[in-house]
């Protein structure tokens, strides 16, 4: 079982700002600890990483398709989002863009997000929004993008809040950045980073942990946006 201190172990190799999952709550949620990762996965995870990286590194001029098939295998098959290609949970940028746009009139803009996870059950309710941006992005600095100067961290918090959807993960390939945006309360940023997943596997194990495919449809209470909402006892 995984006491409190190991806990402590993960949530300190992550970055966080922002009122994030607290010890108790996590204990309470995750009382046989987090769920083992298969060292198949961890495994083809880290061929993965090791193949954009050096891709990166090289100038390979292939590098933007590699970045995309990055991306995509920790969603799909990383997280499980999509592993039999079906799309019927993990929807792509034009289905994103026919059925989960928003308009921010204060800012001149219609944003939708690059892919999203949604519940067919539920009437297609999108739990959680995707951004991915390019490997030099950084989420936290201002971009100008359709005229609306802002970071990717908020272009996503005010998308999430205007459709209704507080998840939100925001991606450069290296920085993993999960937004948690609850309309009229404190945001929380929490990133991890895939460099370090496979010194610090447990980092790796948390992060499918919490928002791999069955975190979204485990028991309302038991899924992630609700353990957000959970008050601390």
């Amino acid at each position: 079982m995984v006491t409190p201190i190991q806990h402590h172990d993960w949530l300190a190799l992550i970055e966080i700002s922002g009122p994030f999952l607290a010890v108790p709550v996590l204990k309470e949620a995750f009382p046989q600890g987090l769920e083992e990762l298969d060292g198949i996965k961890r495994k083809r995870l880290r061929q993965a990483y090791e193949e954009w990286r050096e891709a990166l590194e090289t100038d390979d001029p292939q590098f933007p398709e590699l970045h995309v098939a990055w991306i995509d295998e920790v969603l799909a098959r990383g997280l499980e989002l999509d592993e039999d290609g079906k799309a019927d949970v993990l929807k792509r940028a034009d289905w994103c863009a026919a059925n989960l746009s928003a308009t921010l009139p204060e800012h001149g803009v219609m944003l939708a997000p690059d892919l999203a996870v949604i519940d067919e059950q539920r009437g297609n309710k999108p739990l959680m929004h995707i951004h991915t941006y390019g490997q030099d992005v950084d989420l936290d600095a201002t971009l100008k993008l359709d005229g609306w100067a802002a970071t990717p961290a908020d272009r996503m918090v005010q998308l999430c809040r205007a459709t209704g959807c507080r998840l939100g993960l925001v991606t450069n390939g290296e920085r993993w950045m999960l937004v948690d945006a609850p309309v009229g309360a404190v945001t929380t940023f929490a990133s991890w980073y895939a460099r370090i997943w496979s010194q610090e596997p447990i980092t790796l194990q948390a992060f499918v942990h919490l928002l791999g495919i069955r975190r979204f449809f485990v028991d309302e209470p038991e899924q992630l946006a609700a353990l957000f909402a959970r008050p601390l006892k």
